[in-house]
């Protein structure tokens, strides 16, 4: 059963979002879900390397620019993210915005500020979430961190403004 922890990202989940030590989080992914144009939930599948929390009220995602998820975002401004950490099932319900910026990092992609309003955490006695998404770059790891880091570097700074 879940249990809906408040509109704050608990600090387990700010510190896996922080872009810090991207090299520990190398195989990791999220699921994030939109409400499709046709009224259905749309899935897709981001990695650390592309989204950051800066506290535990905001964070922000790059995404392709033309994807179903950015449409999604840009048309009803809502989603939620999933994703699993602790021996338990997190379900980030939140509230988007697009973030303009012309950071070299983001060409091609579309950024959004996301709020969350609802953090459910998905736990059972005598039961353990053992893993979420996790995926292997086929590049190797030097080639997926050399991907990540200039856009995690980028999605850092516009917390602050450098």
């Amino acid at each position: 059963m879940s249990t809906n922890l408040g509109p704050l990202l608990p600090q387990p989940l700010v510190e896996l979002l922080s872009g810090a030590d991207l090299q520990s989080k190398v195989g990791m992914a999220a699921v994030l879900v939109t409400p499709g144009a046709d009224g259905y939930p749309h899935p897709a599948i981001i990695t650390p390397g592309e989204i950051v929390a800066s506290d535990a009220s905001t964070l922000r995602v790059a995404l392709y620019q033309e994807s179903s998820a950015s449409r999604n975002l840009r048309e009803r401004k809502v989603g939620t993210l999933c994703l699993a950490l602790d021996n338990a099932a997190y379900y980030v319900k939140f509230d988007a915005e697009p973030f303009a910026s012309d950071a070299e990092a983001f060409k091609g992609l579309a950024v959004f500020t996301l709020r969350p309003r609802h953090v459910l955490k998905d736990a059972e006695e005598g039961a353990e979430v053992t893993s979420g998404f996790r995926f292997r770059d086929l590049r190797g790891e030097e080639a997926l961190i050399a991907q990540w880091t200039p856009m995690v570097g980028a999605l850092r700074r516009t917390f602050t403004g450098g």
